[in-house]
């Protein structure tokens, strides 16, 4: 798959022209993991976007006693890493490969320095993570308003 093809596929890079994809292209890197294959474990260094062409990836925590909790999948055409993309934080969770997984990688500090050069191509990026963001939060709350309405029934 090219990376005209990536363009297409995600929400990201809406809106982006020809020549900013062409300079955007320039910071990916192609990856590939096995099954059961951990991405990036809770505590890493982040700063890393990672945009899932083929397979699927559970995000997960360790509890007190070690085991792995899921509490959310991606699947193709998705991307994961969102918010330590945007501050440079550590991971705060676990990644790893359901199934054997391809994915374009852009890292944190070549977008920063793209952000020099063109800001109006970084500006048109970053609006469409925060858009992506604020679905993922929607989300959020209708489950946890949801739950919290099922509590509530049942007693």
């Amino acid at each position: 798959m090219g990376f005209n093809e990536v363009f297409g596929q995600f929400s990201i890079f809406q809106g982006l022209d020809d020549a900013e994809k062409t300079l955007l292209s320039g910071l990916f890197e192609r990856k590939t993991y096995e099954i059961n294959d951990v991405v990036y474990r809770e505590g890493e260094k982040g700063g890393t976007l990672y945009f899932l062409l083929k397979g699927k990836v559970r995000i997960c925590r360790l509890t007190q006693d070690g085991d792995i909790l899921p509490y959310a999948s991606v699947k193709q055409g998705e991307s994961f890493g969102l918010m330590s993309f945007i501050d440079g934080t550590d991971h705060t969770a676990m990644t790893i490969a359901d199934k054997d997984i391809e994915v374009i990688k852009m890292e944190k500090g070549d977008f920063d320095k793209l952000f020099i050069a063109n800001p109006a191509l970084t500006a048109k990026v970053y609006r469409n993570i925060g858009v992506q963001l604020c679905e993922i939060i929607r989300d959020m709350n209708k489950q946890h308003m949801d739950l919290t309405s099922y509590m509530f029934k049942r007693g």
